[in-house]
């Protein structure tokens, strides 16, 4: 395809998502203009506005992407991830599908079907993706923690709580990964190794307000009063509107706190 093969695809419609703009670029470089290499130039753009939150540019760019090249695996990926982040959970994972078709070793594809399948609430499903993208990039820490939330979601406490440690033992540190291991040892009865965690995601994010929150709440059941009490009213500094305010206030004072 050749930039005078442009017209059989409506110059209007292309206008709209870049497509000529690509064009003269190419030509003013001397690229030959093909059709793979257009969907490529497309499939770059559409990741581009993913990444600014441009959504439904996004999609209007994978679509053309896809259209000009049915065989760019990314076009599709690119595409079911934002439609993954519209909730659009049954579109996703129809091209994600597609994109494992066309490139069985991404690791990517799989989380982010996994991602998706989550949001469909098809927890088993969700699993298997994330634990295939494991197997093909255990080193990657952000893998872990997605299937920890699908396990999570799907009750299996345990093996969550090894996806949170996992993915911390690989790093970076993340105050909410800490933050939710934590809440795993609370809902365990845990509470010291949840109060060990909370610390840390406060240490490394001094304002996540849910740590103090439920740091809060763990000491409260070790019978450490004032350290709940001083939680609480950190909490409440940083959520001044906080919808609950008045019961935690009550609690404070239940606590003996003024």
């Amino acid at each position: 395809m050749r930039i005078s093969d442009l017209s059989a695809i409506g110059t209007r419609r292309l206008l709209a998502v870049g497509v000529v703009a690509i064009g003269a670029i190419l030509i003013a470089t001397g690229v030959t203009l093909t059709a793979p290499r257009l969907a490529a130039a497309l499939a770059a753009r559409g990741a581009d506005a993913v990444s600014q939150g441009e959504l439904d540019r996004a999609l209007a760019e994978f679509t053309w992407a896809i259209r000009l090249d049915p065989r760019n695996a990314a076009a599709y990926l690119g595409r079911g991830d934002a439609s993954r982040r519209k909730h659009l959970p049954d579109c996703a994972i129809a091209d994600l599908t597609q994109a494992i078709q066309l490139n069985p070793q991404s690791a990517a594809a799989y989380n982010l079907r996994g991602l998706a399948y989550v949001t469909a609430g098809d927890y088993a499903r969700a699993i298997a993706d994330h634990t295939q993208a494991i197997a093909s990039s255990p080193r990657q820490p952000s893998f872990y923690a997605d299937r920890a939330v699908a396990y999570q979601l799907s009750g299996n406490y345990d093996h969550a709580l090894a996806d949170y440690t996992e993915m911390l033992r690989l790093g970076p540190a993340s105050a909410v990964a800490y933050l939710s291991r934590g809440l795993l040892y609370s809902g365990q009865g845990d509470y010291d190794q949840a109060i060990a965690d909370y610390t840390r995601s406060i240490q490394l994010d001094p304002k996540l307000s849910d740590a103090y929150l439920n740091r809060a709440l763990a000491y409260r059941e070790r019978d450490r009063n004032a350290e709940a009490i001083q939680d609480l009213q950190t909490y409440l500094a940083l959520e001044p509107n906080v919808p609950n305010r008045v019961q935690l206030e009550q609690q404070i004072k239940k606590l003996g706190g003024p």
